[in-house]
């Protein structure tokens, strides 16, 4: 396998650990579950939170709100590549070790 399949399957592994971590995250800060982020939950005042390992998006509630924040969007999206390239290097130096 060349250099870049190697680091292009590792960042691809990295990338998609850190995208199930954020829907997990989701999951389990949202009050009724994934559906709330969805608004199929059957719950009457649920909140729902997004982003891992910063919460970029809340809504619902007593008093209902919508909260975006952009720069914790933008330092996951940083973060998760960053974990991803990580891993695809590491990937690639495994693999020119074992040759």
């Amino acid at each position: 396998m060349t250099k870049r399949r190697t680091f292009l399957k590792g960042f691809l592994i990295g990338l998609s650990i850190f995208i199930l971590l954020n829907i997990l995250a989701t999951h389990l800060s949202s009050d009724c579950g994934l559906p709330a982020l969805f608004g199929l939950s059957a719950c009457a005042d649920d909140v729902s939170r997004a982003g891992f390992p910063f919460v970029f998006f809340e809504q619902g509630g007593i008093a209902y709100h919508v909260t975006f924040n952009l720069p914790f969007l933008i330092l996951d999206l940083i973060i998760g590549i960053g974990i991803a390239v990580f891993i695809g290097i590491f990937f690639n130096r495994k693999k020119n070790i074992s040759e």
